[in-house]
């Protein structure tokens, strides 16, 4: 695919644009364009599912999070409930449903946190977060490709480990310490 047409992207022109790969998941993009500095140039584009991360809390000041390996990173991380949005799909609804899918929890309240963009130079991975309370538990039914085990730790020590980097998953990191402020003020 190309797309011909010359147009802005803040002070770059893009002349065309050519899709260099494409999977459920990703979309890499590499568009022929005009820098700022009025030199030729190409700027690449990774588009990313979009995504929803879910720091469940319980009535006791504890989060649950998923400690799993992951292939890019090639180690085990501590993080926050995380996933891809399906097509069509609610950000609330896919929040919901990777809850009950990871770790086996439903949540009878949720809060919008906001948004993060975990990269911005490029890459387009934009990250829906939410708080989840009134915690119930049922039967987790993750995905052929998660082997996770749920880790519940209080939500102080889970701050601490985002200052110390033991949790370094951006959307964890960032929704974290914005539920830790968000619920020192309530």
């Amino acid at each position: 695919m190309s797309e011909e047409s010359p147009r802005q992207r803040g002070p770059w022109q893009v002349l065309r644009t050519h899709e260099v790969y494409s999977d459920p998941w990703v979309r890499l993009t590499k568009d022929d364009v005009i820098r700022p500095d009025g030199m030729s140039g190409t700027h690449t584009v990774t588009r990313f599912k979009d995504g929803v991360s879910v720091l469940p809390l319980d009535a006791d000041g504890f989060v649950y999070l998923t400690e799993e390996f992951h292939y890019a990173v090639n180690r085990r991380n501590l993080e926050v409930i995380s996933g891809g949005v399906e097509t069509g799909e609610e950000f609330l609804s896919a929040a919901v449903r990777e809850l009950r899918e990871e770790v086996g929890l439903v949540a009878a309240r949720w809060t919008p946190l906001g948004i993060t963009d975990p990269f911005t130079t490029q890459a387009l991975a934009p990250v829906t977060m939410y708080l989840a309370e009134e915690l119930s538990f049922v039967d987790a039914a993750p995905e052929g490709t998660e082997v996770i085990r749920c880790v519940r730790i209080a939500l102080n020590e889970a701050v601490e480990m985002v200052m110390r980097s033991g949790i370094t998953h951006a959307p964890s990191c960032v929704l974290i310490l914005k539920a830790a402020r968000y619920l020192s003020t309530q």
